[in-house]
């Protein structure tokens, strides 16, 4: 019996002790504030998507392949890579092959694309330019993403200090920072400011290369930048000063 009381003893004396302890406990005093950067992200390479029709025989089905590879490369040097590839047979009995090739062109060799199409192709072998895109690349994305996390993590450095000056005493730290989504993009035309009408009429070089009319090589690169913004939300915080004397 004396142990039992003993030991409920015990553990009231505990749980008296840990309710204490919780009602001097305080959560840490902290300032929440966000904090943007912006970067410039440019390329000097474009997406060139080619579309090539061909018409086999029973005679060229064990060469085509690699004719209209050679014609593409032969087009413009690059590292072509067939995106997509299709057969089907039309009403005279030839078996039609489309394929679409993809590479990144520098853009100094973009300059009368068209007509090298035009030139490239030949009887039962068309070329045609599908699509010029100056969106960056993965690579150069990324580049520019880490470049800007850095800069937060420089501007959350400063605000830091710049705290602890303004509070004395406190020892405010970084607790955390918190990246708000991925990086948001902004195509700018000249003069560097986004304008809507570049945009529309960059898509219409584009369709115009899709039908095969010869493209305006200054139009096209109106996209080759953009500007990419990132927005973090930052915590500072500093344990909360602790009563003196208790209840």
């Amino acid at each position: 019996m004396k142990r039992l009381l003993a030991a409920a003893a015990l553990i009231l004396a505990l749980t008296l002790n840990f309710a204490a302890k919780a009602e001097d406990y305080k959560p840490d005093d902290s300032v929440v504030f966000n904090l943007s950067a912006e970067s410039w992200v440019t390329t000097k390479t474009a997406r060139v998507t080619l579309s090539v029709e061909a018409a086999v025989s029973s005679n060229t089905a064990g060469t085509m392949r690699a004719d209209m590879t050679k014609a593409v490369n032969d087009m413009v040097k690059a590292d072509w890579r067939v995106t997509s590839f299709n057969r089907s047979q039309d009403s005279t009995g030839l078996e039609r092959w489309s394929a679409q090739y993809e590479a990144r062109v520098p853009e100094n060799e973009l300059n009368g694309l068209n007509d090298k199409a035009k030139k490239s192709s030949k009887a039962g072998m068309q070329i045609t330019v599908a699509d010029v895109n100056f969106t960056p690349t993965l690579e150069e994305n990324q580049a520019a993403e880490n470049a800007l996390r850095t800069q937060i993590y420089k501007l959350a450095n400063e605000q830091l200090a710049t705290l602890n000056a303004t509070i004395a005493g406190r020892n405010y730290r970084i607790a955390s920072v918190d990246f708000l989504g991925m990086p948001m993009p902004t195509p700018i035309g000249h003069g560097g400011r986004y304008d809507p009408m570049l945009r529309t009429m960059a898509k219409q070089v584009s369709q115009s290369n899709a039908e095969g009319f010869s493209e305006d090589s200054s139009m096209a690169s109106m996209e080759r930048s953009e500007k990419l913004v990132l927005t973090a939300r930052v915590v500072l915080a500093a344990p909360s000063p602790v009563a003196a004397t208790t209840k």
